[in-house]
């Protein structure tokens, strides 16, 4: 005899929405990488993956346990399917926006392509747990940029045992004191040679102090304080006294505040810093460890055809919370320095052509007491002048030239020569 089918009651699919609802609260991202990941770390494409999954489980029990009915269920679920089938059409919509077939009749030829060549392209770039990431040690790196078959530079990059780039200075053994540079590709020198960087023009002017690159391309100013909050310089910088010059440009707001664009790009192992409850600045890992469910919004951004057809950036306007917190990160490492060598020699340089912002960071920077060089609006990087490379915007060794005798004149009389 077959038993008659009896169909749930509403108070038993109601039992089943709310145990789906626990079952989205439970099953989350922490819960799962504690159970699951050996490393305690799970990727931006895992943890997106988890929340699509929780919140289709809340949705789902929240629909069961107020309505009590399965064909409500199916009446949403249709509707769902429906809005995500408009979705995927407007995706492959803006996917042929993003990768358009030319016709046949159009000849125009289209813009030289930027290549590089050199051993800059083979594991330049190594991951760092402090940092985010850095350079291979004790290399002869050399780096080739063209546009076409154009060469817009060609150079050698060497690097130290501790990561840093060379700085060939006359005389080492006089010099006594430490001469630290922090900043990004302007500070490291892309493009030119090791003895037409920054800190190598700095250094000629200033004979008593032995000049030390912690520059990098990418880089923020959360990679400075990071490294002077860290033991590394103890053992690296022999030198007990000196002075610290960070150099910034515009781009290093983004940096600290982990834009979309930096996230998705190649920032997403940098150093995170933010606010805790009691208002102090606090490392908490990286960008993608520290603020999972941010980073993987922008991960997930970054994957949508309608996002790269509007060069989405979030966030899609820096505010005056972003540029104090660039500025506040800027101030931990002063005092970072201050405390560890009891020095006030602490310098922050605007380079020329790039402080676009330091009209909205200037306040912050004075509420901070912080000592700055302005030169932004000293000179343009204008290539037809040899002060930029065509085609890159990087500064020549010309441009670090100048802006070094600025710094030099302006440490007159502030530091002992």
């Amino acid at each position: 005899m077959v038993m008659p089918f009896k169909p749930l009651s509403k108070n038993h699919i109601r039992l089943f929405g709310l145990a789906l609802i626990l079952a989205g609260l439970l099953l989350n991202e922490w819960t799962l990488t504690a159970l699951f990941s050996s490393d305690g770390i799970l990727s931006p494409h895992s943890v997106v993956i988890i929340w699509i999954a929780d919140v289709m489980l809340v949705l789902i029990g929240l629909v069961l346990a107020i309505s009590g009915s399965l064909s409500t269920l199916l009446n949403a679920l249709v509707g769902v399917g429906i809005t995500a089938l408009l979705l995927y059409g407007l995706e492959l919509f803006y996917y042929r926006l993003n990768h358009p077939t030319a016709p046949p009749e159009a000849n125009a030829a289209p813009p030289p392509a930027i290549s590089r060549e050199g051993n800059y392209t083979q594991d330049f770039f190594r991951p760092d747990d402090l940092l985010g990431y850095t350079v291979r040690p004790d290399g002869h790196i050399t780096s080739i940029k063209k546009m076409g078959d154009e060469v817009i530079y060609d150079v050698v990059y060497s690097t130290d045992n501790y990561h840093r780039r060379i700085t060939p200075t006359d005389n080492p053994d006089q010099r006594h004191k430490f001469m630290l540079f922090f900043g990004d590709s302007f500070t490291f020198g892309e493009g030119v040679q090791d003895n037409e960087t920054l800190p190598y023009y700095v250094a000629q002017g200033m004979p008593d102090y032995r000049p030390y690159n912690y520059g990098l391309s990418g880089y923020g100013p959360q990679q400075m304080l990071a490294k002077l909050q860290s033991d590394d310089l103890a053992t690296e910088v022999p030198e007990t006294e000196g002075i610290a010059i960070y150099v910034f440009i515009d781009a290093h707001v983004e940096r600290a505040i982990g834009s979309m664009y930096v996230y998705n790009n190649w920032g997403d192992q940098m150093p995170y810093y933010t606010t805790d409850w009691q208002g102090h600045l606090v490392r908490r890992g990286n960008f993608t460890t520290g603020r999972p469910l941010v980073s993987s919004l922008y991960w997930w951004l970054g994957q949508r055809e309608i996002a790269k057809y509007y060069h989405i950036n979030l966030p899609n306007e820096l505010t005056s919370r972003h540029y104090g917190q660039a500025a506040r990160i800027i101030a931990e490492a002063r005092d970072t320095f201050r405390a560890k060598y009891h020095s006030d020699d602490f310098y922050v340089v605007i380079y020329p052509d790039e402080g676009d912002y330091f009209e909205d960071m200037e306040p912050f920077f004075d509420q901070y007491g912080l000592n700055i060089l302005n030169y932004d609006e000293r000179m343009k990087l204008n290539p037809d002048e040899g002060l930029a490379f065509k085609g890159d915007g990087h500064p020549t060794g010309r441009a670090n030239q100048i802006v070094a005798g600025w710094i030099i004149e302006d440490l007159e009389g502030r530091v002992e020569r």
